[in-house]
């Protein structure tokens, strides 16, 4: 497979429910994570973020602390040596109509643009909301759900893909590719 493309917030790290991750001690990894990135990283040309955050639009946090939390999870993914080629992160508010925000295909057109090999019909979008899902029908990227399965979204979700599991290490254990599973 070409690409990688990940949600952060329920996927990557603990989603803080009716809340935001706000500074880097509140961002903590699904347990679980660093041996899906393991097992996937080498099946993946790139794996990307792409993360809306209005957080800081709702000026709940800055800019600033969102990129501190970025660089942290870059440090760990490279230390483990399962490193991320970019997280692409929207800030805007829903409904401000940016164009990168999810649903909407900004991030991924930044990728393509910054990754020309980029191929959105080769790749897959890893997300636990309908907007991740919308964004890669919308892209033309494969959706794959995690996670909860959320009352009222849940149905919407199962008319854009089938491809369901409980977790981003549940999909990597099941995620077919060249590369097999680490010893």
């Amino acid at each position: 497979m070409n690409t990688l493309f990940l949600d952060r917030d329920g996927v990557i790290n603990v989603q803080i429910v009716g809340g935001y991750v706000r500074k880097p001690e509140e961002f903590e990894l699904i347990p679980g994570v660093l041996t899906a990135m393991q097992w996937l990283r080498p099946k993946f040309e790139h794996i990307i973020v792409v993360t809306n955050q209005q957080c800081v639009a709702k000026r709940i946090c800055k800019m600033e602390n969102i990129e501190e939390i970025h660089r942290r999870m870059l440090v760990t993914f490279e230390e483990n040596l399962t490193p991320l080629d970019a997280i692409y992160c929207c800030p805007h508010l829903a409904g401000a109509g940016c164009g990168c925000r999810k649903p909407d295909i900004g991030m991924a057109l930044q990728a393509k643009a910054d990754f020309p090999d980029i191929d959105f019909a080769d790749s897959l979008m890893v997300g636990d909301s309908l907007s991740d899902m919308q964004f890669a029908v919308n892209a033309g990227i494969t959706p794959v759900h995690v996670g909860a399965k959320h009352p009222g979204e849940y149905e919407k979700i199962l008319e854009i893909t089938s491809l369901h599991y409980n977790n981003l290490l549940d999909f990597a254990k099941n995620h077919p590719g060249p590369a097999g599973h680490p010893s």
